[in-house]
């Protein structure tokens, strides 16, 4: 029995929100391409994708620069009218090829409808086609003066968490992640992803006082971190390089005192829409309780992108 939309839209995981910032960037990515940047298939992003097509979750559009294809007179229109004259209303705006979307609304008017046209002179046609029509007790045309913001819906859409997370670790297919280190390599995940995002309140619960964060060469900003303002500092640096960022543990094993683990994993970031790389990591953790003390990063190595494979790839 196939599942509802709606139901399916509380199953989005953090594989469909990566795939889905993916697509956000270059919806013509080839599987293989776009498997490669998340870590899996390019037959496990296809079967992805094809889930969140067939549940109307997502859909493929092309839509058009309106400004650069001319349309440059934007305006949002709201008509109050008689009961029987909204249906020829909506018959007239749907008619319009100008016309991007319409409204039945609620209040003081009965329709909203948006539109982009040519010319002041193409918007006027329609205007009095609409003013001229009996019925019609009032017009109201607003011109768009300026876009402040035209989001595509998918923060409305993950403003809440769509699935409790139980750990957060997120293990690649195939790891062996012993038992008896979980908790601590949920410690340091969980401390990884906060320095990453710039997650200042959360890098201070996790973490000692004095603990001390080093980059070895020949790694990008090699040095000693000491104390928890200086690794906060680093932690602010990266709150400004990066949008999103996805960590993903590939190996653990335990370490030689001062550490008490390595732990090998590939992350994924995207500075900007559209704009991601891979990357290999290996760092080392020690521990006082249940707070990380010392973290060394090893290495750190940018994972080549998989070639497109051209018309057809997918």
């Amino acid at each position: 029995m196939n599942e509802e939309p709606e139901q399916l839209t509380s199953k989005i995981d953090q594989l469909d929100r990566r795939l889905i910032t993916e697509l956000q960037g270059d919806p013509r990515l080839a599987y293989a391409t776009l498997g490669s940047r998340l870590g899996v298939t390019g037959m496990t992003a296809a079967n992805r994708l094809q889930r969140l097509r067939q549940a109307d979750i997502l859909r493929l559009r092309v839509v058009p620069n309106l400004d650069a294809c001319g349309l440059k007179t934007e305006i949002l229109g709201l008509v109050q009218a008689e009961v029987a004259a909204i249906a020829v209303c909506v018959d007239i705006l749907r008619a319009s090829p100008f016309v991007l979307r319409i409204d039945h609304v609620t209040g003081e008017y009965d329709l909203g409808f948006t539109a982009a046209f040519p010319s002041e002179a193409a918007m006027g046609i329609l205007v009095r086609e609409l003013q001229s029509l009996s019925g019609v007790r009032r017009l109201v045309i607003h011109h768009c003066l300026e876009t402040v913001k035209d989001d595509d819906g998918w923060s409305a859409v993950w403003s809440e968490p769509s699935v409790p997370e139980t750990s957060s670790i997120e293990v690649a297919p195939g790891t062996n992640l012993p038992e008896h280190l979980k908790p601590k390599v949920a410690i340091a995940s969980a401390w990884l992803r906060a320095l990453i995002e710039g997650d200042l309140p959360r890098i201070r619960e996790l973490s000692t006082l004095d603990v001390v964060f080093t980059i070895m060469p020949p790694q990008a900003g090699a040095g000693t971190f000491e104390g928890l303002a200086a690794v906060e500092g680093e932690a602010r640096i990266a709150r400004e390089s990066y949008r999103q960022v996805w960590n993903r543990v590939i190996g653990v094993s335990e370490a030689s005192a001062p550490y008490d683990l390595i732990v090998d994993t590939l992350n994924t970031a995207e500075r900007v829409r559209g704009q991601v790389r891979t990357a290999f990591a290996r760092l080392a953790y020690g521990f006082e309780g249940d707070r990380v003390k010392r973290v060394l990063s090893l290495s750190s190595m940018d994972l080549p992108e998989m070639p497109e494979l051209g018309p057809g790839g997918r």
